[in-house]
């Protein structure tokens, strides 16, 4: 197979649309439709362009592109909009690429110096909005990550008026100027379905051709070795398996056969999960209320106070209901109703209970139960609820002893806007909490929630790390940041061990003595050997801790090699000092890749500046220095894990598994170092061929490693052959 086939067997048959995972297949965006309302950032991460908001009303045009600075991009696509003589008929025109704004910004000024042609570049950094548009592909094989398909969209009065989308992906065929700005009066608006089908008619893509370039993949798939190819298909496994869940998740229909796809290897260390964003855990919600309300035939918003008292168990809620729903209501708050549907009323003489108010024209409310406040009673107080309380799910009525629970449609009409958003996400957010399959991503700023079946029970024998659409990769039992291949309850230990002040108590033994009668703490300040406790008198000897008394002419040069009054002392004392050694052996380690790990910024944002000067000083293309971002991204991997195999080797007890372990974490350890010494280098001499093709073999080596390290590990932590020092 040549190089240009590999890559375009990567990026279409390994895209999957279920990284998101979402319960039916998703769409492309479709005539008609208007653009998420998502933010893109320009020039800086500061400067944020609402696109839905910018281009309401007139023409735009949008062009998405894989990858900012690779040739086919830069020489084909992109100057063939700024040379076209309609460009100025398109209206707003708006280049976007899975960058940062930085890369955009300097992309955009090495093709447009000048600027007049108007084109303004933007960079969507997590792919966010490209995936809004269901335009992304898996492009972690050739980018590092997700990436946009090469596409035009014409928009007209903030609505998509025409798509034009690269069937496979990255090729330029039908997103060219030509074709977009030179047939303007009939757009050629294709479906999913038809480009689907377009692609099955037309077979598998040509090789590149100097007239349609396709982003340089054949130099970088030609300088990749067989080792990199391996690590290539491993490299995205940590998503999880939509299947496994009961979804249906499909693949896309872009006319190639099953024994043509390239499957994805499953890794012992793997779990199956999903990511949920919060308009998946919304629709989760409002299917299980339609389905409730059509099946007990009552409110959606009665439907929803009941599900959330029995925590979202449809079955148990339905089941319970039938056998005694008066029960059932009153315990979940929906007692017998008193009054009509909920609204807001000015009754004459009503006089509130909580404020005594009784002004005439006061409008009051009342639940179903029929208790009656004014209306600034009970802004107030399910503001203090909402705000103050975090409460949401159960908001009971203001009367004391009245169990009645507000739903959602009449806190509408009672509270702000923000105040309704905030109640929502509170709603969202017991929904979430109740589920035990579901926990929310602890990143900062992060909304999405993952899905994943380990059980409590199981932690002992798995490491359930899941990674977030944001990138985030955390343990799915613990919540921590990734511990693999450390057990929760060891990371657990092992935390409370370095920070609590127990080894402060270690340092103290192996350093000081302790007296024989009474056990006060003493350190020797001088040169004699003769002790005398400052608390009990005791006196005895430093040097064998035996009575001093004993020592008969030879004092203060003690030369006994055993006393048996101080034998006891002495083991305490080598114990302690073992124990303490042992400890800071591993402690150090740890401490060492803990604070690399600390510098992941940096490190990215150095990669990102070496990539850019290694274009200037080279004359590579943006693709051909991604080797530097994959070696980056491997160190930063590969040291969080070891960070953590100190950790895991420490409560370890020595057989011959834990010499097998040790070996695999020192050739990972040494690589990891050779790596970094090399990622080290300058610029200029990073230029240089044979250091590339090095970086790339040691990077794909350290990869393997990892690999090799975390399956060994895994596989004896689930058969449980592991020994400890400690008991779980």
């Amino acid at each position: 197979m040549s190089p240009t086939a590999a890559l375009r067997s990567i990026t279409l048959r390994r895209f999957q649309p279920g990284r998101t995972f979402h319960s039916s297949s998703r769409a492309f965006i479709k005539v008609g439709d208007k653009l998420p309302n998502l933010d893109l950032v320009e020039s800086s991460p500061g400067n944020k362009v609402n696109l839905s908001e910018e281009i309401k009303s007139g023409k735009s045009l949008l062009i998405g592109v894989p990858a900012a600075f690779s040739p086919g991009c830069s020489n084909s696509h992109i100057p063939g909009y700024l040379k076209h003589k309609s460009l100025k008929n398109a209206g707003q025109v708006f280049v976007i690429a899975v960058n940062d704004p930085f890369v955009t910004k300097a992309w955009g000024e090495s093709l447009d110096p000048s600027g007049n042609s108007g084109i303004r570049f933007l960079g969507d950094p997590t792919a966010k909005f490209t995936k809004a548009l269901d335009l992304a592909f898996d492009g972690t094989a050739i980018f590092g990550g997700p990436r946009s398909k090469r596409y035009a969209l014409e928009i007209e009065d903030g609505k998509v008026k025409a798509l034009h989308v690269e069937p496979d992906n990255t090729g330029i065929a039908v997103s060219t100027a030509e074709k977009v700005l030179g047939s303007s009066d009939k757009p050629a608006t294709r479906s999913s379905k038809r480009l689907a089908s377009a692609a099955a008619k037309e077979g598998p893509p040509t090789p590149l051709t100097t007239s349609t370039p396709m982003d340089s993949e054949d130099e970088f798939m030609s300088g990749m070795s067989s080792e990199e190819d391996d690590v290539l298909q491993e490299s995205d496994n940590d998503d999880g398996s939509a299947d496994d869940f009961g979804f249906d998740e499909p693949e896309p229909e872009l006319g190639f056969s099953q024994k043509d796809a390239m499957p994805k290897k499953k890794k012992t260390f793997d779990i199956n999960f999903k990511v949920y964003h919060p308009e998946d855990i919304q629709a989760q919600q409002d299917d299980l209320i339609d389905e409730v309300n059509m099946i007990l035939d009552i409110r959606k918003e009665d439907a929803a106070i009941l599900l959330r008292h029995f925590r979202w168990n449809k079955e148990r809620l339905i089941e319970d209901y039938m056998d005694r729903p008066k029960k059932v209501l009153e315990d979940a708050g929906l007692g017998p109703s008193a009054t009509g549907p909920p609204k807001l009323e000015v009754i004459p003489g009503f006089m509130c209970d909580i404020c005594c108010e009784d002004e005439s024209g006061l409008q009051s409310f009342a639940m179903k139960c029929g208790h009656r406040y004014c209306i600034n009673c009970y802004k107030h107080y399910l503001g203090q609820k909402i705000k103050e309380e975090g409460e949401a799910a159960r908001i009971q009525c203001p009367a004391d002893g009245c169990k009645r629970i507000m739903d959602a449609k009449s806190l509408d009409l009672l509270v702000t806007t923000d105040l309704q958003q905030r109640y929502h996400e509170l709603l969202t957010r017991t929904y979430v909490e109740d589920k035990e399959q579901l926990k929310w991503c602890p990143a900062p700023d992060c909304e999405n929630a993952i899905e994943c079946g380990i059980k409590k029970k199981d932690l002992d024998r798995v490491v359930p790390t899941v990674a977030c659409d944001c990138k985030h990769r955390f343990c799915f039992g613990c919540i921590l940041a990734d511990h693999q291949p450390a057990p929760c309850e060891l990371v657990k230990r092992w935390l409370k061990k370095c920070a609590d002040d127990s080894e402060t108590a270690n340092w103290i033994s192996a350093n000081t003595k302790e007296c024989p009668k009474c056990n006060s703490t003493i350190e020797k300040n001088g040169g004699c050997n003769h002790m005398t406790c400052r608390k009990c008198k005791h006196e005895f000897c430093w040097m064998c801790m035996g009575l001093w008394s004993e020592h008969g002419t030879s004092w203060y040069n003690c030369n006994r090699f055993e006393e048996k009054s101080g034998s006891e002392a002495r083991d305490a004392q080598a114990k302690s000092r073992v124990s303490l050694e042992r400890y800071l052996h591993y402690y150090n380690r740890y401490a060492n890749h803990e604070q690399s790990a600390k510098l992941d910024k940096d490190i990215y944002n150095k990669t990102e500046k070496k990539m850019i000067q290694l274009q200037s000083a080279s004359g590579m293309s943006w693709i051909e220095v991604q080797y530097l971002n994959s070696a980056s991204q491997a160190l930063q991997t590969c040291r969080q894990t070891l960070k953590w195999t100190y950790a895991f080797a420490f409560y370890l007890a020595r057989n011959n598994l834990t010499e097998m372990f040790e070996d695999n974490q020192k050739d990972l350890e040494m690589a990891v170092e050779a790596l970094s010494e090399m990622f080290e280098k300058p610029v200029t001499e990073l230029a240089e061929p044979k250091l590339k093709v090095e970086i790339m073999d040691k990077t794909s080596y350290c990869n393997k490693r990892r690999v090799i390290l975390l399956a060994d590990t895994a596989d004896n932590l689930a058969n449980g052959v592991w020994s400890w020092s400690i008991n779980f």
